[in-house]
C-alpha cells in the first residue's frame, strides 16, 4: 500500500509536469525541468555535479545537456579553474522557461495540499525524510557490499 501510494504521487507529478510543459509548448520530460532548476539553484553548475545530485550516469547528463543547449536553454561557459570542464548557466529563454515551469509546479502544489493542514503536511514531510534516510543508507549498504 505504502510504494503504491508513493509511486501514484511522483507519476502524478509527473503526469502534471507533462502536461504543464506540452501546454508551454516546451518539448522535454520533467527530468528537464530538474536540470534546469539544479542549474538555476547551482552557482558554477557542471555537469559532473549534475550527475552526482541527480545520480545518473554522466553519459545520461551529457546528453541532457546536449540537448537543453540545443533547445536554447543553457550555455556553456569556461571555468576558469579547471580547463576541462564548464560550468553550465541557463540563458534569458531558459530562465524564463524554468520560471514559468516553476510557477506552474508550485501552483500544482498548492492545489494539492488545499485540503492538507500545516500540521498534517509537516507530519507527511517528517516522516518522508525518516523513510527516504532509512532508503539512503540501505542503498549505500548495498553499494558497498
Amino acid at each position: 500500500m505504502l510504494t503504491q501510494g508513493v509511486i501514484s504521487t511522483i507519476n502524478g507529478l509527473k503526469i502534471s509536469m507533462k502536461s504543464i510543459m506540452k501546454e508551454q509548448g516546451i518539448p522535454l520530460s520533467p527530468l528537464y525541468f530538474m536540470i534546469l532548476k539544479r542549474i538555476h539553484n547551482t552557482e558554477n553548475c557542471t555537469a559532473n555535479f549534475l550527475a552526482d545530485v541527480t545520480e545518473k550516469d554522466k553519459g545520461q547528463i551529457t546528453r541532457l545537456v546536449k540537448e537543453v543547449i540545443a533547445e536554447g536553454l543553457v550555455i556553456k561557459l569556461p571555468n576558469p579553474n579547471d580547463k576541462r570542464s564548464q560550468f553550465l548557466q541557463l540563458t534569458d529563454n531558459g530562465l524564463a522557461c524554468y520560471m514559468a515551469l516553476e510557477n506552474a509546479d508550485k501552483a500544482v502544489l498548492k492545489e494539492m495540499r488545499s485540503e492538507v493542514s500545516d500540521e498534517e503536511l509537516q507530519q507527511f514531510l517528517s516522516v518522508g525524510a525518516k523513510m527516504l534516510t532509512k532508503l539512503n543508507a540501505i542503498n549505500h549498504k548495498k553499494e558497498r557490499g
